[in-house]
């Protein structure tokens, strides 16, 4: 997992790195990432003299780094332009990049045609130094855009950029992933974000959060699993126990049943209302009904059994498509006694209870249903304080449902009640369709019912902090299918479903 820091973290520590190594050295560092970047985005382009990179330059460090980049991709034969944003410019990598014979030098008011020619263009212009307000010059359409540590009209303070920023396709960050480039408006901005470590010492600063990508979802979901897996039967691979669907809502209770089968879990056990039984026998064969009796039964051999061989039912996945109406109130709160793990989502977070619970449960809710849940718990937020500090109030409800809440969005927050904060990023406009949420609770609850990747066995339940990860791998995994459905077209709930079984294995499920 990556840990992600404030800009004033960043700034404190970098300002500790130039004076134990100075500045020419951490520029030629940051230039080297952003020089190997910026040839793996021209793969397709031969280095040549006809292949031009444009760099915008400002007048401080991240001007340096990149004309020390363009000096570098100079003598790798790639035509370079340095474009001056303003007055003054770093000196000495100026004059490294002027040491080059074929290096060009404009005023970005006589760059018109270069920036039309450019096959990359390079975003050096503020860096974390950027102020809104601050001038930001128009790039011709559908230029490509490397940035250089943070896209130049992204403010580091709010996470919120300015209407001309420089969207960039992919963006080189030095020494510290800083928070606001996947919160806010960061992730919509900064394309491809990938972090040069510059080898920064950040002992001195606590990580506000740590952003779990596709690798680092990959080795939590490996930590308990084992060759013995392989010759588990269908109960000892997780029994998933769904309350979902109604009249009203009959599509909630299929999707989240099919994401569950087609997401690998042993066996699925369904409670849903008649008028549901029958569309989800159709859509999800491999299910088998599940009647008050038997839940009743279920949670009877849990007070014995939490865990494989004995237990009828090893999670829950409760509330996709329920009417808040007429929901069966009874047997959720039965449930909601239980010490199996259950994730909660849509009508199913109107009635989880508030406080102290012996249930390991994660809530699954979007930004409105957040703030339902918290004026349940007797706290007042707008939406608009949950959208300037998402990560503070979705701390905020889990302390008060004694929760893993996962608040969904193109940067996810995971936090556990103790407030440990794991993010996820994926910032794809394609996931917000009808039924994707669905999806993902079929795929968390198909993870919390496998104990070889919970790590519970026999009567231990599953401890926060594991819930609290499964959480995100959960998230990642949705966000990468959601990346491949879209290469493909359009996307939609069942389109995300027909290709959940290949991207679970990607992830070695």
């Amino acid at each position: 997992m990556i840990p992600v820091y404030s800009v004033a973290q960043v700034r404190a520590v970098e300002q500790e790195e130039i004076s134990s190594r100075g500045s020419s050295v951490l520029m030629q560092q940051a230039a080297s990432a952003l020089t190997q970047c910026a040839i793996q985005m021209l793969e397709q382009h031969p280095a040549n003299t006809d292949t031009l990179v444009v760099g915008l330059i400002g007048p401080g460090n991240n001007g340096g780094d990149g004309l020390y980049a363009l000096a570098q991709l100079a003598g790798y034969g790639y035509a370079t332009c340095a474009v001056l944003c303003a007055d003054t410019a770093h000196e000495e990598a100026l004059k490294a990049f002027k040491a080059h014979s074929a290096a060009e030098v404009l005023q970005l008011e006589q760059a018109d045609q270069r920036l039309k020619d450019a096959a990359l263009i390079i975003d050096a212009i503020y860096g974390i130094g950027y102020r809104p307000g601050a001038e930001l010059p128009t790039l011709p359409a559908g230029s490509r855009v490397l940035a250089c540590d943070v896209p130049s009209g992204l403010d580091l303070t709010t996470a919120r950029a300015d209407d001309r920023v420089l969207l960039a396709e992919r963006t080189v960050t030095f020494g510290a992933m800083k928070d606001a480039l996947i919160s806010g408006d960061g992730p919509l901005v900064s394309g491809e974000v990938e972090l040069a470590g510059l080898e920064f010492t950040t002992d001195s600063q606590t990580p506000s959060a740590h952003l779990v990508d596709e690798d680092s979802a990959k080795e939590l979901l490996s930590v308990h699993r084992s060759w013995r897996d392989a010759g588990r039967h269908k109960y000892e691979r997780g029994v998933l126990g769904l309350i979902a669907g109604s009249a009203l809502y009959p599509g909630a209770a299929q999707l989240t049943a099919r994401a569950a089968v087609d997401g690998g879990v042993g066996l699925l056990r369904t409670h849903v209302p008649s008028e549901v039984q029958a569309l989800v026998a159709q859509t999800v064969p491999e299910s088998v009904p599940l009647d008050d009796d038997q839940i009743r039964e279920a949670l009877s051999l849990a007070r014995r059994y939490l865990h494989g061989r004995g237990a009828k039912i090893s999670a829950w996945a409760i509330g996709p498509g329920l009417d808040s109406r007429t929901p069966p109130t009874g047997v959720i709160a039965d449930v909601f006694t239980s010490r199996q793990p259950a994730v909660i989502d849509a009508s199913g977070l109107e009635l989880v209870p508030i406080g102290p619970s012996v249930q390991p449960r994660v809530l699954t809710p979007h930004a409105k249903e957040l703030r339902m849940l918290l004026k349940r718990a007797g706290v007042v937020v707008t939406a608009d304080e949950i959208s300037e500090d998402p990560a503070r109030w979705t701390r905020w409800a889990a302390l008060a449902y004694n929760a893993v809440v996962l608040l969904k969005g193109p940067t996810s927050y995971a936090v556990a009640p103790d407030g440990r904060t794991l993010m996820v990023c994926h910032a794809s406009a394609q996931l917000a369709t009808a039924g994707s949420g669905d999806v993902l609770t079929g795929i968390l609850g198909r993870l919390l019912s496998d104990a070889s990747l919970t790590g519970a066995q026999g009567l231990t339940p599953v401890s926060n902090n594991r819930l609290l990860e499964l959480t995100a791998c959960a998230a990642v995994i949705h966000g990468h299918l959601g990346r491949v459905t879209a290469a493909q077209g359009s996307v939609s709930a069942s389109r995300l479903i027909a290709n959940l079984p290949a991207v679970m294995g990607e992830f070695g499920l």
